[in-house]
């Protein structure tokens, strides 16, 4: 079941293809990455539309608009990865983005439905594989606002895990039957907040692997982002 799946970064295929990403401008980086993705999977059996998940690290979130202009050229709409898009200056290579990809050589299918929260740029809200479904990380976008709550951390929680549980459900999942969770955040002194909501919607009886990163800036001014993965049943 393994040898369907294919975990890597831009890191390795630098490595790979001994190739300094650091002198082009971050469109030309996110290519020439894409490029190199293409032939290492290729060397693998695998090929780019298997990718179904990434996590984009950049130096400056304003330029992200560049690098969803390359992801619209490599992937199909309604079949975009779902995706998590921070910024973090202290990128371990001299490139200004690295991306992990996630990649599985099997049926999938896409979920995508605008109406539950905002979506900005090339990705889907949610892919499921087999007996499972993962979710982009969702921001705390009000669907009857039509704004993002960039203030205090509470609402924003709930209004992120209202967001997932209704992709979640879209599919016949729930926040019941999530699994792990991947919390961005840029204010780790506001985690004894985000850990109060958490558990007015999820079981503490349940077995959840739950992680919390550090960031410094998402595509908009809120403070949190997260992203599950859960049972379809």
């Amino acid at each position: 079941m393994m040898d369907n799946y294919l975990f890597f970064s831009s890191l390795e295929l630098i490595d790979y293809f001994v190739n300094n990403l650091a002198e082009k401008d971050i469109r030309t980086q996110t290519k020439r990455i894409f490029e190199m993705a293409r032939v290492f999977m290729g060397k693998k059996d695998f090929k780019l539309e298997d990718i179904y998940s990434v996590l984009i690290m950049v130096r400056n979130i304003g330029l992200g608009s560049q690098i969803d202009e390359v992801f619209s050229l490599y992937f199909k709409e309604g079949n975009y990865p779902i995706r998590v898009f921070i910024q973090i200056a202290d990128l371990e290579s001299t490139a200004d983005v690295e991306i992990e990809f996630s990649a599985y050589r099997g049926q999938k299918k896409y979920i995508n439905n605008g109406k539950i929260y905002l979506s900005e740029g090339p990705f889907s809200q949610g892919v499921i594989i087999d007996n499972y479904i993962h979710c982009s990380s969702v921001q705390p976008f009000s669907p009857v606002t039509q704004e993002l709550i960039d203030g205090n951390i509470k609402p924003a929680v709930r209004q992120c895990l209202d967001n997932l549980r209704n992709t979640l459900e879209l599919t016949g999942s729930s926040l019941d039957q999530a699994y792990s969770f991947i919390v961005y955040l840029k204010d780790l002194d506001t985690l004894s907040e985000v850990e109060e909501i958490f558990e007015e919607y999820v079981s503490s009886q349940n077995e959840i692997l739950r992680e919390v990163i550090q960031i410094e800036q998402f595509k908009g001014n809120h403070a949190i982002e997260i992203a599950c993965s859960a049972y379809l049943c």
